[in-house]
């Protein structure tokens, strides 16, 4: 019975894990600024307005 060797194998875990790390650090990244950038500051820049323009109706009415 012959005795194949295998070569080990050497740095394709760390190879993956980096890559996996990134991949997940990079899209997290962009998923982040896409909801931050694209719901989140315009829904509050619309609240903002909408108060403000209340504020001023109010003031307004009362004469201040």
């Amino acid at each position: 019975m012959a005795a194949t060797t295998v070569r080990p194998i050497t740095g394709m875990l760390r190879r993956g894990l980096m890559l996996d790390l990134g991949l997940s650090l990079g899209i997290g990244f962009v998923m982040a600024n896409a909801y931050w950038y694209g719901y989140h500051m315009p829904r509050t820049n619309a609240r903002d307005a909408y108060y403000k323009k209340l504020e001023e109706e109010r003031a307004a009415r009362i004469g201040a």
